[in-house]
């Protein structure tokens, strides 16, 4: 009789997947188990081979989509979120760092917000965060593009277009554009490579960025509108009232075309409202 062969790497992944059922607690393990598995088919290739672009990316995607199948996007616990993050390997420092962005002092922690967060650490624009959010929120993938509810859509957008994570107004260019300079950790934790015309001691580097941060604080308090006091090119700076109404009228428009959702084409749309801050200077 031929012998079975237990592939290495099998017991880490029933680990896993044995944890994620028994927190999720689904009604039907079966369909439960089939997007379970959709989601993480990307998660194991194999280290030794030498990846492209394009699965780098498609890895790091289905991270997220993973993040929230596991989170969901109501209202969960820090211990569901630190298991979670632990499963995935991901640095806790940077978890703290999302929990002060987002005032998350109680243990209970709204999702839809604390995902909006962590997905801005990825991304390069609000823009961007909310296309991400747009994919990973969605459970399946319909014929036409990924899609969330109006709702949800509205709550997350007019949260994060109030946080302020921006640099100071004169480290902004003229296109509205945050200047190269990062004060957040990014999901990929390995060190930037230093610019050119970086010669800069790291201690200066330091003095410097607690100066920018010091000076940032201080004139939002002045204007009294809450600063973050970390730098997030997928947040940026705070949207006017005006703009996140005209955001929110725009999404209605488009659920009540499309069945109660916003899809990833209406945010692409050249009729939406501009998501990112704008720049009045």
């Amino acid at each position: 009789m031929n012998s079975i062969i237990v592939p290495d790497s099998l017991p880490e992944i029933l680990k896993k997947y044995v944890k994620a059922a028994i927190r999720s607690q689904p009604k039907d393990i079966v369909s439960w188990s089939a997007e379970y598995f959709k989601s993480t088919d990307n998660q194991y290739i194999s280290s030794g081979a030498e990846n492209s672009i394009n699965t780098k990316q498609k890895q790091d995607r289905t991270l997220f989509r993973i993040l929230a199948f596991q989170l969901g996007t109501t209202i969960g616990t820090k211990e569901r979120i630190e298991e979670v993050w632990s499963d995935l390997s991901l640095d806790f420092n940077l978890l703290e760092q999302i929990y002060m962005i987002g005032n998350f002092r109680a243990e209970h922690v709204d999702m839809v917000e604390f995902l909006g967060i962590t997905f801005g650490h990825w991304t390069k624009s609000l823009k961007e965060t909310m296309l991400l959010c747009c994919e990973a929120f969605c459970k399946c993938l319909a014929a036409d593009g990924y899609f969330m509810h109006v709702d949800v859509a509205c709550k997350l957008y007019g949260y994060l277009a109030k946080l302020d994570c921006s640099l100071p107004g004169d480290d902004y260019t003229g296109g509205g554009k945050p200047a190269v300079v990062q004060t957040s950790k990014s999901l990929d934790v390995s060190p930037a490579p230093p610019t050119e015309g970086d010669n800069l001691k790291q201690s200066d580097v330091s003095v410097s960025l607690e100066s920018i941060l010091s000076r940032r604080l201080a004139a939002t308090a002045a204007r009294g509108k809450p600063n973050t006091g970390y730098h997030v090119l997928g947040i940026g700076p705070t949207a006017s009232d005006d703009q996140v109404q005209k955001v929110f009228v725009y999404f209605r428009k488009c659920a009540a075309d499309n069945g109660g959702y916003v899809y990833d084409f209406d945010i692409e749309n050249d009729r939406c409202p501009q998501l990112d801050a704008i720049n009045n200077n």
